[in-house]
């Protein structure tokens, strides 16, 4: 599956594709999606993870198979007799989810992506980065995929970094939607020694930017997905602003992937680095001026 180039010029829209795990209602963006397949066997793998339900061979490929209704700590005892599996790319692993039915592709903006209430995210344990009203009073959950890989496979995880210098004096806007990932990125600056400034989406990390001094602000590191703005809008509000634009954008993405770079490039981003490439991004920004 391949997306419309959508966010080339920064237009805060995207695609998302609406599933069904269990009774979830739930989206993930079209550009983390390799390809819907029809059901095949799944072998299981034993002494796997619980929430790992096996693998599959396609085209040649060992592809694990999550359980979203695990992930999702839900109760169904029967399974749905029409089942599909989305094979999805994100931080350079593959792996697929299996799923009761897909109900459509959609087009929005980001501002139809709602921040999950500050009670859901409460525990840390909802892997939750949006929501989005469907039609008839439905709820489609936006899932933090890469919360669910890490508490799979910790390798996976975006790990501090390693860098205790480098930063000193320098202050950051760093924009990043998944409450866990920020965490993470925020510490591995702060102990090279920057001062940072966090914001859940790219509306208030532009509100910031408008409000406050500038000059004394070495980079914006930005996440592509988020809700009311993505990243591509803020990087291309920021050069589009005389008052902003020698200010360097690094896209730090689970999408910044060599097949959708040239989305970066055309807003005028400075740098772009797939998560979670913690240690090199912090490379990048002692660098970045």
């Amino acid at each position: 599956m391949k997306q419309e180039i959508l966010l080339e010029s920064g237009n805060n829209e995207l695609e998302i594709v609406i599933f069904k795990a269990g009774d979830s209602l739930l989206g993930i963006n079209v550009a983390k999606v390799e390809c819907i397949l029809t059901y095949q066997p799944i072998t299981e793998i034993p002494n796997s993870h619980n929430h790992v339900k096996g693998v599959i061979n396609y085209r040649g490929r060992v592809i694990p198979v999550l359980d979203l209704i695990k992930t999702l700590k839900q109760d169904c005892p029967t399974t749905s007799k029409e089942r599909l599996l989305i094979l999805i790319d994100i931080n350079n692993s593959n792996f697929a989810v299996e799923v009761s039915f897909v109900s459509s592709i959609r087009r929005l903006s980001r501002k139809e992506i709602e921040t999950p209430s500050s009670i859901l995210l409460s525990q840390n344990e909802t892997p939750t980065t949006g929501i989005v009203r469907g039609n008839h009073d439905e709820i489609i959950l936006m899932l933090d995929f890469e919360k669910i890989l890490a508490d799979i496979d910790p390798s996976l995880a975006l790990k501090e970094s390693k860098a205790i210098k480098g930063l000193e004096g320098k202050k950051l806007v760093v924009a990043e939607d998944s409450t866990f990932l920020l965490k993470v990125v925020n510490e591995s600056l702060l102990k090279a020694g920057a001062t940072v400034e966090k914001f859940g989406t790219g509306q208030d990390a532009l509100d910031y930017l408008l409000h406050n001094s500038v000059n004394e602000i070495h980079c914006v590191i930005t996440d592509i997905e988020m809700p009311i703005m993505d990243g591509l809008t803020l990087t291309k509000q920021i050069k589009s602003n005389p008052k902003l634009k020698q200010i360097p954008v690094i896209l730090f993405s689970s999408i910044a992937n060599e097949a959708l770079k040239h989305q970066g490039l055309s807003v005028g981003a400075d740098a772009q680095i797939t998560k979670p490439e913690i240690d090199k991004l912090v490379e990048l920004v002692v660098n970045i001026r």
